[in-house]
């Protein structure tokens, strides 16, 4: 019997992925705190989408991984995008 990850695991790497990007694009955590945020969120989201529009790719390291990428730069993009706006 093949054990598939659970919502649970997809949450937690799209959560650590979120802390990685803001590391690399932004600097310290603590110091920006904002975008930590905006990263959670965007990566979870990007998660839950995956999870909704294709799981199959769930238990893919590389799908799984760039989603979880892109959705901590999403994240951190649209809430530099309403930054600007304000």
């Amino acid at each position: 019997m093949v054990q598939r990850p659970t919502i649970s695991d997809l949450l937690l790497s799209a959560i650590f992925t979120a802390f990685t990007m803001v590391r690399v694009l932004k600097g310290r955590w603590l110091h920006n705190p904002q975008y930590l945020a905006s990263g959670i969120v965007g990566a979870i989201v990007a998660a839950l989408l995956l999870h909704a529009f294709w799981p199959a790719a769930d238990d893919d390291l590389i799908v799984g991984g760039a989603t979880g990428i892109f959705g901590s730069w999403a994240g951190m993009a649209v809430f530099d995008a309403i930054l600007g706006l304000a």
